[in-house]
């Protein structure tokens, strides 16, 4: 059995889409034209699946709402996942024989919001999914790359856990795991998940970030 050549997508809220993210979709038919584009909002997907899902739309916090929708998506129909702001810079045709794939976001977590595929019920995409539904809405948001590496973490001793190692590695035979998810996205991580003061703090981290580095090669 191979992985469907279906793109699944959430978008929750019913907002207008920007710019870029018609841009990022455009590229997904450009790149796979013969796949199956499919968007999942409010009105086709039930986002009272569990109390953690419910949270989130109840607070419009749609990142994290997605968080643990598209791994439902995923594990029911079978496919690939993107975010709305990742595009496609090469065809994905090539990673459809395995069980399921996943890749690096940060250096050391996995990130499915880049772009993740598998098999309809793969027994691994439904452990991530258990995760989400033993969730309470007393439990607090947290983000995906967190919460999800945790359980490659205590599933699979091996996993490397390690982009900067540069290299694939292979989990139970069927489970893909991409260093460099780069060669098919470009994610712009737009963070739809943050509330506005968290996008301001996280900008200024990057612009302190950029001055340290211009300022240590002027040093230099």
């Amino acid at each position: 059995m191979s992985i469907p050549k279906t793109i699944h997508y959430c978008w929750f809220g019913h907002g207008e889409k920007s710019e870029l993210i018609q841009k990022c979709i455009s590229s997904w038919r450009q790149y796979c034209p013969d796949w199956e584009i499919i968007e999942w909002n409010e009105d086709n997907f039930d986002v009272t699946f569990c109390p953690y899902a419910e949270k989130a739309y109840t607070e419009k916090r749609y990142g994290f709402l997605t968080d643990a929708a598209r791994l439902k998506i995923v594990y029911d129909h079978g496919g690939v996942y993107l975010d709305t702001d990742a595009e496609l810079v090469n065809a994905l045709d090539e990673l459809l024989d395995n069980g399921a794939w996943f890749s690096y976001g940060t250096d050391t977590e996995i990130n499915t919001g880049s772009g993740f595929g598998a098999v309809k019920g793969h027994p691994f995409i439904r452990k991530l999914l258990d995760n989400y539904l033993s969730l309470s809405q007393s439990d607090r948001f947290i983000v995906c790359t967190e919460r999800d590496t945790a359980i490659f973490r205590s599933e699979f001793p091996e996993f490397l856990g390690n982009k900067w190692l540069r290299q694939d590695q292979r989990l139970n035979a069927d489970i893909l795991i991409l260093w460099d998810i780069w060669k098919y996205t470009n994610h712009h991580y737009t963070g739809t998940w943050q509330t506005p003061l968290q996008k301001i703090f996280n900008n200024t981290k990057i612009i302190k970030s950029i001055y340290r580095w211009g300022k240590s090669l002027t040093n230099k």
